[in-house]
């Protein structure tokens, strides 16, 4: 861990160096101004915001760093205006090192818990990317979903809930007593859902739920849809026929592959290939 100190009270900045380089093992430099600290490449940036000189610029060049105030006031220049430039935090002077400590580790879990959640983010992307979704659905909670493919509505419900800044809640179960439903989405996938106590309750919330179907219930204002998928994976550990194969081949790949080598691969003609697409009813979309 690399910490840029931009102080010009040498005996503040040394102690800070000290105290730091102790208690977190790291390695700590000393700049005077924010200009000599600008072509840095440090982990985290402690930063007086009462030197002179243009710490908008340092703050936005290290903007994707951990970036601490220090301040000797609070005013809207000091404070306000740099974290909404980008600095994460800041420490009125004088303050103690524990206290400085406390807000490094506390800024370097939350960086940690962010690039977590936005490599979770981008690995649910990368799974559904390739199911699409062609109709845009209207969500009117509760939503009873009745589909052929699951995944295609974990894929609507993941794409609400990031659209809409919300925390998912998945339901394993029918006992949902300790869960808190409250400005989340909640997702019951398991189509498996009997109990009417429970769909009732569930049915006050942002509910989204997969339901068999046969499914029918009798309580009002619902919303249910539902999602036919012909574009299916090989994941699902089921055998196609040799007709169902070809569907989702031409369905999957004719955007990838000018008509002559699509059919090429499939062991088929041009002429054959536009016959199929009649047979099954494809579009090629242009």
């Amino acid at each position: 861990m690399k910490i840029i100190i931009v102080e010009n009270e040498l005996y503040l900045a040394q102690s800070i160096q000290n105290n730091l380089s102790e208690k977190l093992n790291a390695k700590c430099e000393i700049y005077a101004s924010y200009d000599e600290a600008i072509d840095t490449n440090g982990d985290i940036y402690i930063v007086n915001t009462n030197l002179n000189g243009n710490i908008e610029k340092l703050i936005e060049e290290k903007k994707d760093k951990i970036i601490l105030l220090l301040a000797p006031y609070v005013t809207y220049t000091s404070v306000t205006q740099p974290i909404k430039l980008g600095a994460d935090d800041y420490l009125q002077k004088p303050f103690s090192i524990e206290e400085l400590i406390r807000k490094i580790m506390h800024l370097r879990e939350y960086y940690s818990l962010k690039k977590k959640t936005q490599k979770l983010e981008k690995f649910i992307e990368t799974i559904l990317e390739d199911i699409e979704i062609e109709k845009n659905y209207d969500f009117k909670f509760p939503m009873f979903i009745k589909t052929n493919y699951i995944k295609a509505v974990d894929k609507l419900v993941f794409e609400y809930a990031k659209n809409n800044n919300l925390d998912i809640i998945i339901i394993e179960n029918e006992n949902i007593s300790d869960i808190e439903l409250n400005d989340n989405v909640i997702y019951y996938s398991k189509q498996t859902i009997k109990n009417q106590k429970t769909l009732t309750t569930l049915s006050k919330y942002n509910t989204i739920i997969i339901v068999p179907k046969e499914f029918e219930n009798n309580i009002p204002n619902y919303n249910l849809v539902e999602i036919d998928i012909a574009k299916k994976s090989f994941l699902d550990d089921e055998i196609l026929s040799i007709e169902d194969y070809i569907k989702f081949i031409i369905i999957n790949h004719q955007n990838k592959f000018p008509d002559t080598e699509l059919s090429k691969k499939l062991g088929i003609s041009r002429k054959s290939l536009w016959e199929k697409r009649k047979k099954y009813g494809i579009i090629k979309q242009k």
